[in-house]
């Protein structure tokens, strides 16, 4: 079983940020890291629809220019919210990453970003609409599912999108026959957000293929 650095393993870095993805990828097989657009078009590297959380501004990423965005800090560090192309840059050849597409109308961009990068890289989303236009855009294109709680049937809505890749809750790999039905059609299987290694045991012994954490967690014996 492999470790996801969620946001860069968000628990000790500033989520999400240039420093905190390249500390993870010593630390993890993956880094995942969401994608959206910012006013002034660009793809940046943040979660949330505004900036209030993560830095000291007001506003939504939507409606922010990067070199707005870019005057302000994340979480009372240094570092500054990044743009895709950047995080791309930073990230190991050999350590895959995972970009969730946070809103629809970017898979084209997301694509032409990711153009020659080495790195194995999945495209995931909960939004059904954007990975039938990645699935579209290029055949060949990792993608994966992410199941919210709504979506009754992940499984046979991920086989539908041509997905690779489908990433559910813990609790939801752990209690419901999610993780036995997606190895039967050769779905690789992603659990979030795992925060003991009592209950990434019990994951592995399910059969998830990858846990998403927010701090490192070790793995195996």
């Amino acid at each position: 079983m492999r470790l996801i650095a969620h946001r860069g393993f968000a628990a000790t870095g500033p989520e999400n940020t240039i420093a905190a993805v390249r500390s993870a990828a010593e630390r993890a097989d993956a880094v995942e890291f969401d994608v959206r657009r910012c006013g002034s078009g660009e793809l940046v590297v943040i979660h949330d629809e505004t900036i209030d959380r993560v830095t000291g501004g007001v506003g939504a990423v939507a409606d922010t220019s990067l070199a707005e965005l870019q005057t302000h800090t994340v979480l009372e560090s240094s570092e500054h919210i990044p743009t895709l192309e950047e995080m791309l840059t930073v990230v190991p050849p050999d350590v895959e990453i995972n970009l969730e597409m946070k809103e629809l109308d970017i898979a084209e961009d997301v694509l032409a970003a990711i153009d020659g990068v080495d790195n194995r890289v999945v495209a995931t989303s909960f939004l059904v609409p954007e990975l039938r236009r990645m699935r579209e855009l290029d055949a060949s294109q990792p993608t994966g599912l992410l199941a919210s709680r709504r979506l009754d049937s992940p499984v046979t809505t991920a086989v539908e999108l041509g997905c690779d890749v489908i990433g559910a809750n813990y609790w939801r790999c752990l209690g419901t026959r999610l993780v036995p039905r997606a190895k039967t059609v050769g779905l690789e299987v992603h659990a979030w957000s795992i925060e003991r290694r009592t209950t990434a045991a019990a994951l592995e012994l399910r059969g998830v293929d990858c846990i998403s954490a927010d701090r490192p967690i070790p793995l195996g014996d």
